[in-house]
């Protein structure tokens, strides 16, 4: 399914609104908007996600799981990560901490470069 690439500066927040950036990226060779682009090596960390029930102890959002990669580019040997729809939209990936897994709110992403 085709999308648009992501990198590692898209803006976006677990279901909660906790933002959720990759601390450092996976690979620093492949830019898009002069960003690194996103591949499955890499781990979005969610910080002060606003989960309502984790002042009862229910965990909350840590990180976010991308679900939907490409199967015809890859950086390094590994696929990159897309997102299907224009933002502001639901990401293809799930917060992982919280049950039931939720998925994320993508702010902002590059528009130009599409994969598939």
């Amino acid at each position: 399914m085709p999308g648009l690439i992501l990198h590692i500066g898209a803006t976006m927040t677990c279901a909660h609104q906790g933002p959720a950036n990759a601390p450092a990226p996976a690979q620093q060779r492949v830019l898009v908007g002069s960003q690194p682009v996103a591949t499955t090596a890499d781990t979005f960390v969610v910080l002060g996600c606003g989960f309502p029930a984790a002042s009862l102890g229910a965990p909350p959002c840590t990180s976010i799981r991308w679900l939907q990669t490409s199967t015809r580019v890859l950086v390094g040997g590994l696929p990159v990560l897309l997102q299907p729809t224009p933002p502001p939209s639901l990401g293809p990936a799930v917060g992982v901490g919280t049950p039931p897994p939720n998925p994320p709110m993508v702010q902002a992403v590059q528009l130009r470069v599409r994969g598939m």
